[in-house]
């Protein structure tokens, strides 16, 4: 087969400044990399402990485990169904998993609702309080001048009403004077994710309702802190797929109404953030219009905060207050578009975690890489935000890897691993699996070693890749319109959203196949980070090129800082359309432009270099390369690096100098500047 040779390519000054920041770690030791220990291995989700302990925590370490997700027993029964966190017996046995655990140095996190999504605690959260469920608000279509509307039962009240050009008419909680357009309340459940989730159906509180979530955290949070001895054992708490139910999820039968999320806070907060009236910016909110709206754009960020500061906030808090991490994982991180109805904004809410976390539910390299799911944006989105804030430590995912209908067999050890080693690429660093021993079988104690060792490298590694892609929220919350029809079952999507999403999916393949690698930035980074010589820098990571993905809006602030960058010598690339009133040409080849700018300091000799994926590092001062033979082939490789180097095989544990060896299918190594190892 044709060699070819492919460059890596990065500045001097960039790279000096990548990789020469303090407090990167330790240099790699090969004994924990040959063996990686219980801290660096895979957790199991393990939410029934029933049985034989000793032999469950046994089998599970034999299997390769370092850990357990867990919680007290949920009671699923049928006539257990009141149970959940009621018996003090269930406390005592989680106390005794915790001891087990530690005598065998396994480390254990908490699981923080009986199924999911969290938030409910099984009923518990909105026993007595039915004021704290999920609300939205919908348009409904009057009859105009001289004529009375009046409130239909199944809504609770009007909060505004007005006519067809938004000016206000008189109106109470029950009827509308000669309104075009009324705006009413109600709890929102079917067709949403607190009806079709897989747990099942239970109704839902509202995330952004501060004394809501304050709920759920003295039903669950607290009565966990209270009655588990072993509680300070817990190094991170996982909340599952909380989300706002204004969108509709797993719904491919239209719904009557659309809605969007509903707080009796909205109105302070709104008037708080943009010095106006939500009424004033209603009437664009549910309009179909291919434009800009920065009305939807308002109301979206407002939405955003009041869920951050109720839930992931309060949360964060909580864990932080108590001694250990706040993690998990959203809902359907995976389309851009969904961001926004579920959120408000994804990425905010995933930098309020202390470990942030991603779902993964495939174990085919190849779905990931090239499936219109998006799942490689999925792990993205959460690197990114991890890089973001510094709050590199521990980078989660949940694999559920869920063999499709439209596969005979379950997804292969190769499979797997080369699944993983993408997620891993994209920032991930910390497993917690639904992928059970026996689905690899006498393969799973391998699969788990390999990725204790790159959890092992990649933490306390600080990403030295110099691209930024630019998340572009406010593109979405200025264009999104609801639907009434699942946000993940074909909602009509604006131009601008579908042109967004598929930037995205084409420079993620694209940038990959050139050898580069790139991460998230948002405008809040960009605002924050400091300027020097084209560099943006903030939190330990530091970009050089920054590339709009069909971004249609920015604002001022982000405006201003981007041309401050320009002019300093950083490198912005307009993808697939230009910003409103940006003058700057469109990039036609953007990989072109980052090959030409961007140098990874390594060459490469590969069989198939569009599929050996590239991520450089910096650790404890040096380069390190995290590369990925991305192929079901094996592939030979040639290093020609500028001195000498030490090659660390996660297939094997071996570490070596040969500059030259193959690659198995799927597999990874690290590249490390110098001659050895540290011992320690």
């Amino acid at each position: 087969m044709k060699r070819l040779l492919f460059t890596i390519l990065l500045t001097a000054g960039s790279l000096l400044a990548a990789v020469a920041q303090p407090g990167l770690g330790a240099r790699p030791d090969k004994e924990r990399f040959a063996h990686p220990t219980n801290a660096d291995r895979i957790y199991m989700l393990q939410h029934s402990t029933r049985g034989n302990l000793e032999a469950l925590i046994d089998n599970l370490s034999a299997a390769g485990f370092g850990g357990i997700v867990t919680n007290a027993d949920w009671h699923t029964g049928k006539a257990e169904k009141d149970f959940y966190l009621e018996k003090d017996a269930d406390f005592a046995r989680l106390d005794e998993v915790i001891r087990t655990l530690q005598k065998r140095g396994m480390g254990v996190w908490l699981y923080d609702e009986c199924g999911y999504p969290s938030g409910a605690a099984n009923g518990l959260t909105l026993l007595g309080h039915p004021e704290y469920e999920a609300r939205g608000f919908t348009e409904i279509r009057a009859e105009g001048p001289g004529t009375v509307w009046r409130k239909p039962d199944l809504f609770e009240k009007i909060i505004f009403a007005c006519r067809e050009d938004g000016t206000p008419v008189s109106f109470d909680t029950h009827h509308a004077e000669g309104a075009d357009r009324v705006y009413v309340v109600r709890p929102l459940f079917e067709g949403s994710h607190a009806q079709n989730c897989g747990w099942g159906p239970r109704r839902y509180p509202n995330l952004m309702d501060k004394a809501a979530v304050a709920s759920f955290i003295r039903c669950t949070y607290d009565r966990y802190a209270d009655k588990t001895e072993g509680f300070g054992a817990f190094e991170a708490v996982f909340t599952d797929e909380p989300s706002l139910m204004a969108g509709y999820v797993n719904c491919g039968t239209p719904m009557p109404w659309t809605f969007v999320p509903w707080t009796e806070e909205m109105p302070e907060k709104y008037r708080q953030m943009h010095g106006r009236e939500i009424w004033e910016d209603m009437p664009v909110l549910f309009s179909h219009a291919e434009r800009f709206e920065e009305g939807k754009l308002r109301f979206w960020q407002t939405v955003a905060q009041l869920t951050q500061e109720a839930y992931f906030g309060q949360i964060e808090k909580w864990c932080a207050a108590h001694g250990l991490a706040f993690s998990g994982h959203c809902l359907l991180e995976e389309g851009l578009a969904m961001h926004t109805p579920l959120y408000g904004n994804l990425m905010q809410q995933l930098k309020t975690f202390d470990y942030p976390g991603v779902d993964m539910l495939t174990g085919d390299p190849e779905a990931y890489k090239f499936s219109d799911t998006d799942y490689a944006l999925a792990s993205r989105y959460v690197g990114g935000a991890a890089r973001m804030t510094g709050k590199t430590d521990r980078v989660m995912v949940e694999i559920c890897p869920i063999k499709g209908a439209d596969r005979e067999n379950d997804f292969s050890f190769a499979e797997e691993r080369g699944t993983m080693d993408l997620i891993f690429r994209a920032g991930i660093n910390h497993i917690n699996s639904y992928l059970t021993a026996n689905r690899l079988g006498k393969d799973f104690p391998h699969y788990a070693e390999i990725f204790g060792r790159c959890a092992y490298m990649l933490r306390g590694a600080s990403w030295a890749g110099r691209i930024g892609m630019y998340y572009p929220i406010e593109t979405v919350q200025g264009f999104y319109c609801p639907d009434n029809i699942g946000v993940n079952n074909g909602a009509t999507l604006s131009i601008a959203e579908k042109q967004a999403e598929a930037t995205l999916r084409t420079l993620n393949r694209q940038i990959a196949a050139a050898g580069l690698d790139w991460t998230f930035v948002d405008a809040e980074w960009i605002g924050g980070a400091a300027l020097d010589g084209g560099t943006l820098s903030a939190n330990g990571l530091s970009v050089d090129v920054v590339i709009l993905p069909a971004v249609r809006w920015l604002d001022a602030k982000t405006r201003e800082k981007l041309s401050a960058f320009e002019q300093a010598g950083g490198l912005v690339l307009r993808v697939g359309t230009v910003p409103e009133g940006d003058t700057a040409p469109l990039c036609e080849d953007p990989v072109g432009a980052l090959r030409s700018r961007v140098n990874y300091g390594l060459r490469i000799k590969a069989d198939r270099p569009e599929s050996l994926f590239v991520s450089l590092y910096g650790k404890e001062g040096t380069r390190m390369w995290y590369l990925i033979n991305s192929s079901p082939e094996e592939q030979k490789v040639k290093l020609s690096p500028r001195g000498p180097v030490q090659v660390w095989h996660t297939f094997n544990g071996e570490v070596n100098a040969k500059t030259s060896f193959v690659m198995p299918p799927y597999s990874s190594a690290f590249v490390t500047e110098g001659r050895n190892g540290r011992q320690r």
